[in-house]
């Protein structure tokens, strides 16, 4: 196996893994930073499994043991920072920053380039683009329609306002890709469309905080942000700075199409005085 950093063969091997195995590659995803400083023991007795299934998850993964795995964490891992307590007050601004950068860091540590190139290609060659998210994922996929409907057309947001879900999804083909948030608590709503897409045969770009067992059933790809924040709500600087990044190289795989559109809308602005108030 190469020199991948343990994210990232964790996420690979994931949805082969027994479920003992994923407690504690669960538990690793959460908090890299503590292999650099626990023994194996400690590990497999936070996850709730035996040593013997904290070695073959280790060796799942490429490692000839613990310590191996322990040396390349400590190698190249950034330091970690703590999760907070329940119930406590907000971190200081300088820890509060500190945290967020851990995430921005793992998050991009653990995306793998031919997961991004495979995004950014259903993006580009999907017919129309669905755009999904429930919940604290809705404003998430508000702004990532607001990036996507300035390089392409038919942007669909899903869910629309007084509008049933199943009367918008009925016009999903084969044809379609779909960008489906699910970084906050993943709905039923949320796994209706998704499988609802998948069995239309629509190409399903899932973002999630952890991946779970089924996720590979109808996504196509999967991207995991993270989302665990230093306060008492989810962080969602990491998804937002995934969604940008994804965004700006589908632009950059349109190309000049893009740079047309572009250039349309801002006419458009220019035209009606370059003030949003013209909408009114």
């Amino acid at each position: 196996m190469t020199a991948e950093p343990i994210g990232q063969r964790i996420l690979a091997a994931y949805d082969d893994m027994p479920r003992g195995e994923r407690r504690l590659a669960d538990l690793l995803l959460e908090d890299l930073g503590a292999l650099r400083h626990e023994n194996a023991g400690s590990l497999a007795e936070r996850a709730g499994v035996s040593k013997a299934t904290a070695a073959r998850l280790f060796r799942r993964l490429g490692y000839v043991g613990y310590k191996a795995a322990q040396r390349a964490a400590r190698e190249g891992s950034a330091p970690a920072v703590a999760a907070p307590v329940e119930g406590a007050a907000a971190p200081s601004p300088s820890a509060y920053l500190e945290a967020e950068v851990k995430h921005l860091v793992r998050t991009f540590e653990l995306l793998r380039a031919d997961d991004i190139a495979h995004a950014v290609r259903l993006l580009r060659e999907g017919e129309k683009l669905w755009v999904v998210g429930f919940g604290d994922d809705y404003p998430l996929a508000h702004f990532a329609r607001a990036l996507l409907i300035k390089l392409r057309p038919d942007i669909r947001m899903i869910p629309i306002g007084g509008f049933p879900v199943p009367e918008e999804l009925a016009s999903i083909s084969a044809a379609d890709t779909v960008l489906a948030l699910g970084v906050g608590r993943r709905t039923q709503a949320l796994r209706n469309v998704v499988g609802s897409a998948g069995r239309a045969g629509a190409k399903v770009i899932l973002v999630v905080d952890a991946p779970a067992a089924g996720d590979l059933t109808h996504a196509a790809v999967v991207l995991r942000s993270r989302a665990h924040g230093p306060t008492i709500f989810d962080s969602m600087t990491a998804t937002v700075s995934l969604l940008n990044y994804l965004c700006a190289s589908l632009a950059g795989r349109i190309g000049d199409q893009a740079a047309d559109r572009l250039r349309a809308i801002e006419e458009i602005h220019a035209e009606w005085g370059g003030s949003s108030e013209a909408l009114d």
